[in-house]
């Protein structure tokens, strides 16, 4: 999940941190020196001799943090034969010039996380492109020229301004869509995305998943929702392949609705008001439930649990349960739930 990390420069190419050297077919340009940054350096332009001494057969650069504003100076047409991936993190990006990008044929994967984006800006992309990073930007809605790359299998928004879920109709080939952090309210537009099997919508403004939005989704192996304003566990119909649901930081009052993710394997619903441990008793797959900082009663204890054969990560703390007796809870979880090699964080 931690995806946003891939790009930064090694160790052993960054042994002189003025000079950026090519490796093999890979270009890796450091981050700049650590003495202090001057103060106007958005500003500064960078020369079109840029990449002069990088060979055109270059298939990846990594350009991170190089005080880009434009893509212009890269002069990426005299790499268009053999570049395969671009990555600008960091930089002052406003816009992805056309002229700039049409060229680039064979491009798979394009990086342009953390730059200052706007849709004006996304005008045309490699038809190309498979893995697309456009998070940390400005953007409002998902740009429409995603009508027109249909051999994407990943893409990330996280991060932005965008408030609904389009312009994805022609993604059919998606696998792993990431739009944490957006403002997105309703769930819409997924039926053509059947191939989809990693859907990430957490810390939006999302209220309900109406019956059936997901059901489409029969690939579905990892659902995220957290942080959102869901009150229901509702929308869970057909995903009978999904392994992994993730609820935390909602107002969810019931633990329900799961009646057709029998392959779960993970569920997280810590941090919400569910004052019972039910609606779960067939899912015979169940590895780890997270139920943290809910409305769970010390008389559960003492009472029969679910059939969880598979269970063995439980997390209770900060339930009425664990509060009432923190002396003797975890005993009386260890005697309830004999099959759990793991109580909370220890």
């Amino acid at each position: 999940m931690n995806r946003h990390a891939r790009c930064a420069s090694s160790s052993a190419e960054e042994s002189d941190p003025g000079k950026c050297a090519p490796v093999s077919a890979r270009v890796v340009l450091p981050s700049p020196p650590s003495s202090p940054e001057p103060e106007n350096d958005e500003n500064e332009e960078v020369s079109s001799d840029f990449l002069d001494s990088w060979p055109a057969t270059t298939s990846e650069l990594d350009l991170v943090h190089c005080r880009l504003g434009s893509l212009d100076p890269l002069q990426l047409p005299r790499f268009a034969q053999h570049l395969k991936r671009l990555c600008v993190r960091q930089n002052h990006i406003s816009t992805l010039e056309p002229l700039a990008l049409s060229s680039l044929t064979l491009l798979e994967e394009l990086d342009v996380y953390d730059n200052k984006l706007k849709n004006s800006g996304i005008t045309t992309l490699p038809a190309s492109l498979i893995t697309l990073d456009l998070s940390f930007n400005l953007l409002k809605h998902i740009p429409d020229v995603l009508e027109s790359l249909p051999s994407l299998e990943t893409v990330y928004f996280v991060q932005n301004r965008i408030l609904r879920i389009e312009h994805l109709g022609m993604c059919t080939k998606l696998k792993s869509l990431e739009l944490g952090g957006n403002r997105i309210r309703d769930i819409t537009s997924l039926s053509s995305l059947t191939a989809l099997e990693e859907l990430w919508l957490g810390k939006n403004k999302i209220t309900t998943i109406p019956p059936g939005a997901f059901t489409p989704l029969t690939s579905l192996r990892i659902l995220s929702l957290q942080s959102n304003r869901l009150t229901r566990i509702t929308g869970m119909e057909g995903l009978v392949n999904l392994q992994e649901l993730y609820l935390s930081h909602n107002g969810i009052e019931k633990l329900e609705g799961l009646q057709d993710n029998v392959n779960l394997s993970t569920l997280d619903i810590g941090n919400n008001f569910v004052p019972a441990i039910e609606g779960i008793g067939h899912l015979a797959q169940l590895e780890e439930l997270w139920m943290n900082n809910n409305n769970i009663p010390a008389s559960v204890l003492s009472s029969p649990f679910p059939d969880l054969p598979a269970l063995r990560t439980i997390y209770l703390e900060g339930n009425p349960c664990q509060k009432a007796d923190p002396v003797n809870y975890r005993r009386k979880v260890m005697l309830a739930l004999p099959q759990v090699t793991q109580i909370d964080a220890t």
